[in-house]
This record gives structure tokens, sequence and C-alpha cells, in this order.
């Protein structure tokens, strides 16, 4: 028979390895699990997709049906945030509706875009005064929350996106860097795109639908009149609706809808009046797939509905 300190020690030693490969596989387990970011909407999950590559998966929480200041979180969406490594949002300037449930999350799990340093922001009431629709009253805190569609801002949220990316998951940091700043130069290309591609309609009116285009429209010097609603979920009143006529009437070449806005009204005052009806879309719908896609779409409906036709200024 064995000696009862030997069968010990042999016992401890096995012990001791069962241990190590445990603790080594459960360590090579978590080095290999992936990143989740979950976006509050689909374009930001655009931008941290570029960021990501293969080395974070990306989901979005809201659909591109569902509108980012009022939506009603479901108990599986609160599950989502609690489950995420990264929560990705504007802020409570846009979404508030997120305020309450992220606060109570760690601060290092949120990533809010609208507070980043650095940000590119259009000049308050930068249509003129004498417009309806230019309501000091109803700006943003700070401005325009809308921030991405900036592609300057863009680059921002992605260089932020890597950093803190970059911690979760050190071992891909240099990745998510790379990525970043390879996306940023893409950038700089869809940006003189469009700069060239707006230059020959800049000076013609239009009205957006809700006042949410400021960014875009400040920084490639669109000639934005006036906007429907300040939110989709306000309905704009008669005397609104008069001035928004009548401005249009002197100087519309094209009136905004959005996908899932009840705007028939609008676009038959826009017909009546002899303006084109053109479709904006800040979100993206399913076809759009990427960052790039979504501005180079944004890009194209104004130069077609500003482009086509000529509202003489006789419709009054």
């Amino acid at each position: 028979m064995g000696s009862p300190r030997l069968a010990f020690v042999v016992h401890s030693v096995c012990s001791f390895r069962t241990l190590l490969v445990l603790l080594l596989w459960s360590l090579a387990i978590t080095a290999l699990a992936k990143p989740m970011v979950l976006a509050s909407i689909k374009p930001l999950a655009l931008i941290a997709q570029e960021v990501a590559g293969d080395q974070a998966d990306i989901d979005i929480l809201l659909p591109i049906t569902a509108s980012a200041h009022d939506y009603p979180l479901k108990m599986s969406d609160h599950r989502r945030l609690r489950d995420a490594d990264l929560v990705l949002w504007v802020g409570a300037e846009l979404e508030s509706f997120l305020a309450r449930p992220l606060a109570n999350l760690p601060a290092e799990n949120v990533l809010g875009s609208y507070t980043l340093d650095g940000l590119f922001w259009p000049e308050l009431d930068d249509h003129g005064h004498d417009h309806p629709g230019h309501d000091s009253a109803h700006q943003h805190s700070n401005g325009d929350p809308h921030i991405w569609l900036d592609p300057r801002n863009a680059a921002i949220i992605a260089r932020a996106v890597a950093l803190r990316l970059g911690r979760i998951a050190p071992a891909s940091a240099a990745y998510y860097a790379q990525n970043a700043e390879r996306f940023s130069q893409s950038l700089q290309a869809l940006d003189t795109r469009l700069l060239t591609q707006l230059a020959p309609v800049k000076s013609l009116g239009f009205a957006v639908y809700h006042e949410g285009y400021s960014h875009f429209v400040a920084h490639y010097g669109l000639h934005q009149l006036a906007y429907v609603t300040f939110t989709p979920e306000r309905r704009p009143g008669a005397k609104h609706l008069q001035a928004l006529r009548n401005v249009l009437a002197r100087e519309g070449r094209c009136v905004f809808m959005e996908p899932y806005q009840n705007s028939r009204s609008i676009e038959e005052m826009g017909r009546s009046l002899g303006l084109n009806i053109g479709l904006l879309d800040p979100i993206g719908n399913d076809k759009v797939s990427s960052y790039n896609d979504l501005m180079e779409q944004l890009g194209q409906s104004f130069l077609t509905c500003l482009a086509d036709g000529r509202n003489t200024g006789t419709h009054r």
C-alpha cells in the first residue's frame, strides 16, 4: 500500500493542475469573447461597425421605424442594455428615454456621443430669423443632437468607440484604432464628394419635415428656409403652416418628407405651390449597410429634389 502522505501529495498536484487548466481555459475563453456593442440608433451602429470589424458584435436598440425621441423600452430592451459591454448613444438631448436606464449602468459601459470633445456644431438660427421654424426658445440645449450628419463628427465618434473598445478588449485595441483611422480617411473622401456634388444647389431654398438636419445643412452650405415641425411628435399650428406656405411660395424649390411620418397635408401644400417633393431619411432604411451609404443617400436626395424644376414664386 502506498503512503497516505504520498497519495495526498499526488492528489494535491493533480488538483492544482486541474485548477490551472480550468483557469487558463477560462482566460482563453474570455480573451476570445467579442465585446457586445449596443447602439441606440442605426447611424451610431454603422459608425461602430466600421471600428469593430470582426472583433466585436454590434446590435441596434431601436427599430428604424421608431422615434428616438420617445421610444417605450420593453423588458427585453432593459436586458439588452444590461448585457451589453458598451452602450453607444447620442445623449439625453435626443434619446431622453434612455437617461434613467443608463444612469444605472457602470459608467465605463456607456458612451455618450453628444458630449465628446471636439464635435462640430452649426451656428444657431443659421438660416435667418425671419423664416418660420427658427424659434430660439425651441433650440436644443447646445445644438441639434443629430450630430452624425456631419462626417467630421462621425470620425470623432469612431475614435471614441475605438478607445473604449480597446479598454474592454485590450488584445484588439490596435485593430480598433487602425479601423477608426481608416474610416476617418474614407470620410474625408466622402466629404469631398458631397461638397462637390451639392455645390450647384447650395442657393436653392427648401423646407425639411423636422429640424434634424442642421449639421448636414450647415456643413454643406445648403439653403434651408424652414422646417414643418420641430420634432416629429409635435403637430404644427395653423399660423406656422401659413408662414411656411408663404416662405416656400416666395423662394422654395423643394419640401422634404420623412419615412414613417404622416405628412400628406404638407405634401399637398408643396404640390399646390409647384414644389418638388423629396424624401430625407436621417436614420437609414434596411438597404443602408454603411455610414457612407447613409450620407451618400442623403446627399443624393438633396441633389435630386433641388436640381429638378423651378418654383417661380407665382403660386401664392
